[in-house]
């Protein structure tokens, strides 16, 4: 339903079940698919099981096209070095990346930049772990991550690394408006040619035994920290 109320990203065919979706429910979704001409077929909810292979498909299951991720160029062009954004180094676990893309939202983060390699795709396990945020977003995929980041830099963007091997805490550096938050992948972090461009690299503070935050969990807290300091 984000993902029809948005209008971003246009389902190729949605099947749907009355026997489960409640009534003003399916009274918006016929309002929707009509609006974007979307063909769409009332089917029974043992269908939608058979298709998805599960029973938790609420009702509603659409045939998406590839995403559409928006322009690196166009991007550069229009970004505000009043805001912020995120830099993904090749996140590949689709549950992180859609919890990112979720928590950026929640945080007024509205750009987040993905390698076309490496990273998890925008799939239907990422639109499900971002509860739909990733239809409000702009999420821009790029050939060669350092080129873009050192090209950010010169616009005047300053490029932040969260990393374990960072001497500040995100609380003591200036990160209201013009950062790029690199997040590292979940298993080799932030490559070593992207932390020598960056300008600063913060470390949130732990006391526990474990030594690192899941990616998700530190990209949560740190996009928080942003809109914190904007307050």
């Amino acid at each position: 339903m984000e993902t029809l109320r948005a209008g971003k990203w246009i389902p190729l065919e949605v099947l749907w079940s009355s026997e489960v979706l409640a009534v003003e429910l399916r009274e918006e979704l016929k309002t929707l698919l009509s609006k974007e001409r979307v063909d769409s077929t009332d089917v029974p909810p043992e269908e939608l099981q058979r298709h998805c292979g599960s029973g938790e498909h609420q009702g509603l299951m659409a045939k998406m096209p590839v995403y559409p991720y928006a322009d690196g160029e166009e991007a550069l062009s229009t970004l505000d070095l009043r805001q912020n954004i995120l830099i993904l180094c090749g996140l590949q676990d689709p549950f992180n990346f859609g919890s990112i893309l979720r928590s950026a939202d929640l945080f007024g983060i509205k750009t987040i930049v993905v390698p076309d390699v490496g990273q998890a795709a925008v799939s239907s396990h990422v639109v499900r772990s971002s509860v739909g945020a990733v239809n409000y977003l702009d999420v821009v995929q790029v050939d060669d991550l350092t080129d873009y980041c050192g090209r950010l830099r010169r616009i005047g963007f300053k490029l932040f690394a969260a990393t374990e091997r960072g001497q500040v805490s995100p609380s003591a550096v200036d990160m209201k408006a013009g950062v790029a938050l690199l997040i590292g992948n979940e298993g080799t972090g932030i490559s070593e040619t992207l932390l020598d461009i960056c300008d600063q690299q913060v470390a949130i503070p732990q006391t526990g035994h474990v030594g690192s935050l899941n990616a998700a969990v530190a990209a949560g807290i740190l996009c928080y920290e942003m809109k914190r300091q904007q307050t």
